[in-house]
């Protein structure tokens, strides 16, 4: 990563554990509603697609890489968008949570047993919107700006973020992680941040004063 990426990455990561983690603290003190409808019901429970729920995390770790790589300004943007979905999220989780009926994991296979790890680790909470769906759409987006040394890996790197991202998708209904409101949530907000760091001058807020922390730290490590 080019220096200008590390603070504002690890800013974004930051806020991003501090919501979730912070929020779900609060479970026992809040009402919770719920969003499923019949057809949630229907889609069955496929835990194979456990994997596309674990390797999203790998997906987006590159996804910042790449964006960090890109440019200055494409990662400023970019973390703006980030932060701002985060806070929204923030204000979801609170003011209007939302949880779901998960149903008993009884196979024995390795994919069952990594989606009761998953449910015993993350209780049914921050739900709405879903911040899987919420990254991987911003990885979709982000894939469209980023060029690439040659048009061919460009246009790889887009189909391969498209395919994963949408395994993603279906993994947070198959695995009973998330509802469809979640989904269509998740991604409504993840285009509107991202258009907002991307269409207005908010970015250079972080890169007026970004910069200079950036300097300073620069400097003490030197």
């Amino acid at each position: 990563l080019p220096k200008y990426a590390i603070l504002p990455i690890i800013a974004a990561l930051l806020i991003n554990n501090c919501i979730y983690i912070g929020a779900a603290q609060l479970r026992n003190h809040l009402s919770f509603y719920s969003l499923a409808i019949s057809l949630d019901e229907k889609i069955p429970l496929l835990t194979p697609f456990v994997i596309f729920y674990v390797l999203a995390y790998v997906q987006w770790a590159l996804n910042y890489i790449l964006i960090g790589r890109d440019s200055k300004k494409l990662c400023y943007q970019f973390v703006l968008g980030d932060i701002l979905s985060k806070v929204i999220c923030l204000f979801f989780f609170i003011l209007f949570p939302t949880t779901l009926t998960r149903p008993e994991i009884t196979g024995t296979d390795i994919f069952s047993q990594l989606v009761r790890f998953i449910y015993s680790v993350d209780a049914p909470v921050n739900l709405f919107p879903s911040i899987h769906c919420l990254e991987s759409w911003c990885c979709i987006r982000a894939a469209y700006k980023m060029n690439f040394k040659t048009e061919k890996r460009t246009n790889y790197y887009r189909v391969a973020t498209i395919l994963m991202s949408l395994g993603i998708f279906a993994s947070t209904l198959f695995i009973k992680q998330h509802v469809i409101a979640d989904v269509a949530g998740g991604v409504i907000l993840a285009e509107l941040c991202f258009c907002i760091g991307r269409k207005t001058e908010l970015y250079r807020i972080y890169e007026k004063f970004g910069s200079r922390i950036e300097q300073k730290i620069l400097k003490f490590t030197e």
